[in-house]
């Protein structure tokens, strides 16, 4: 889940209404409302990940315990073995398609939560806010922002526990089968993961500035729609069209680096991971012709990296969902750390039967302290 420095960092504007190490607080408190749904989801994430070790020990057991061994009615338990192996896909598939759809309309709630939130924080703010804002960007933040969160909040604590429990397991299976070229697999690992950190900081960047310019073009349509007259009037389609070009190059331009971060990522992980099957071919047919290791603990070797795959995709696919999700996240909460100029007082009290007289007396009025007064010295009396 999200790293305390990821977290800690305020990159918006506005006034901070509480310290931004709070954060990470508020982060975890959308999943309160659904603990249970999401304890559910975690518990069926833990069945999918042990079953999916056991798997190749099911075919490890035949090959070593039946096949080689002689065993007395061998087909009779080939046969059950082979049925308990069909039991577990079919709790497998259960589990993956409760996780799939439960977890996805958990993080759906979440979603319609923090849209809600945001909103009613929007129509609290001051008008010098809105003076300052662009409504595109501000649309952007409550549509493309949270259905990002949503994703995290849904695949994060999935991804992390498939991956940390199948990669944990593999290692101790791998370990209990031949020490030495399972320590040769894991060198790969550190490597693996310092190339994972650089890339995955790049791609931090580019989506946050890919957001930011996706939401400059919607804030460049929403103001050319909303005087579509004016430029229809006075015939300035030609300069509304190279607004919007420059915001829309502006924008190809982060998706692109965006996605050259992502490529190097993904397809750089997926190419170590070809790398340790080819070291486990390698070193472990040298093994074989040193007898210190058997075919039947090779292909048990092939098995656990086949398995291995999916969960560098999930890191794969966490790495992404993660930058968008806290860029995300970061520009939500610096809307909603942004405080109302004016506030009621603890102690006010609902204004119900109105009677008597409003007055002003000597009212001055501007939008901003650096400009003009609209109005000055005021005083009227109202009856």
């Amino acid at each position: 889940m999200p790293a305390a420095d990821d977290l800690n960092s305020a990159n918006g504007a506005g006034v901070p209404s509480a310290p931004a190490r709070s954060r990470g607080r508020k982060f975890l408190s959308y999943y309160k409302p659904y603990l249970g749904l999401f304890s559910t989801d975690m518990a069926c994430a833990l069945i999918v990940s042990v079953i999916t070790l056991l798997l190749p020990l099911c075919a490890r057991y035949i090959t070593n315990n039946i096949l080689i061994g002689n065993t007395p009615h061998a087909l009779d338990r080939i046969y059950l073995v082979g049925a308990l192996m069909l039991a577990l896909i079919g709790i497998h598939t259960l589990c993956s398609i409760f996780i799939d759809y439960q977890g996805h309309v958990m993080g759906a709630r979440m979603e319609s939560d923090m849209r809600r939130e945001l909103f009613v924080h929007y129509q609290k703010l001051s008008f010098s806010f809105y003076d300052e804002q662009r409504t595109g960007q501000l649309m952007t933040r409550i549509t493309d922002d949270t259905f990002a969160l949503a994703e995290l909040y849904h695949h994060g604590p999935e991804d992390i526990v498939v991956t940390f429990l199948t990669i944990t397991g593999a290692f101790i299976i791998l370990l209990k089968v031949n020490v030495a070229l399972t320590l040769i697999i894991f060198l790969f690992l550190p490597i693996m993961a310092v190339y994972a950190l650089y890339f995955n900081k790049k791609m931090k960047r580019a989506l946050r500035t890919s957001k930011d310019r996706i939401g400059d073009i919607n804030a460049q349509v929403e103001d050319t729609l909303a005087g579509i007259r004016v430029v229809k009037s006075f015939t300035g389609e030609e300069v509304e069209n190279g607004k919007f070009a420059y915001a829309n190059a502006r924008f190809l331009a982060s998706r692109r680096a965006g996605y050259r971060s992502e490529a190097y990522f993904s397809g750089g992980l997926i190419a170590f991971t070809q790398l340790i099957t080819i070291a486990i071919i390698v070193f472990g047919s040298i093994a074989i012709l040193h007898a210190s290791l058997d075919l039947a603990d090779l292909l048990t070797y092939l098995l656990c990296v086949s398995i291995l795959v999916d969960p560098v995709q999930k890191l794969v696919n966490f790495g992404r969902l993660y930058q968008e999700g806290i860029t995300g996240f970061h520009r939500f909460m610096d809307i909603l750390e942004v405080e109302p100029d004016l506030q009621d007082s603890s102690d006010a009290t609902p204004l119900t039967l109105v009677r008597g007289t409003v007055e002003f007396q000597d009212v001055s009025f501007k939008y901003r302290e650096d400009h003009h007064y609209v109005v000055r010295n005021l005083s009227l009396e109202i009856r």
